[in-house]
């Protein structure tokens, strides 16, 4: 059986001037720290991960999310 796309709001909000927030239907997903490079990204969870860019950053929180729900 497969299921429908549906519309998923993602939001980016900027919490300092280089930490941003993931969201998702209003649940945080994670943050991405954009201070040094590579970025660090800090999971809901509390586990971190580094990321090369930004796009890759909240792709690798968005598949956390995936895999989860």
């Amino acid at each position: 059986m497969s299921r429908k796309n549906k519309p998923v709001a993602v939001e980016i909000n900027e919490l300092d001037d280089s930490v941003s927030e993931v969201m998702i239907n209003k649940v945080t997903l994670g943050t991405v720290d954009e201070k040094n490079s590579p970025l660090v990204v800090t999971f809901a969870d509390g586990h971190q991960t580094t990321a090369d860019s930004f796009d890759d950053a909240v792709a690798s929180l968005l598949a956390e999310f995936n895999l989860h729900h």
